[in-house]
């Protein structure tokens, strides 16, 4: 067996960064680790970090409530998100998502 990775191996994506916790960003980052992906999602503030991963919360136990997704599965998904304010957090990531506002003040 070679110890070389086969292009496909280079390629695979396995940490999706994701710049925005509103309702695109928390919706993806859910989408993301409920197949098993790690996220990291980055926001530009502690608060709305914090709501965006409430968020997915909230929606995966919908999810256990409709019998689609168990508690364990809840809880490995949400172990797999990690919130940041740093945008430094994504350059261990595979790929960058961007959801942000389109507030240009902001």
């Amino acid at each position: 067996m070679s110890n070389q990775q086969t292009e496909e191996e280079k390629m695979a994506i396995r940490t999706v960064g994701i710049v925005g916790a509103g309702t695109m960003g928390n919706g993806i980052a859910q989408a993301c680790a409920v197949v098993g992906l790690k996220v990291v999602m980055v926001d530009i503030s502690d608060a709305a970090v914090q709501k965006g991963v409430a968020t997915v919360a909230g929606s995966l136990d919908r999810l256990i409530k409709k019998e689609k997704l168990t508690e364990a599965q809840k809880a490995d998904a949400l172990a797999r998100i990690q919130g940041s304010t740093s945008y430094d957090d994504l350059k261990a990531t595979d790929i960058v998502i961007e959801a942000a506002t389109e507030n240009y003040d902001l």
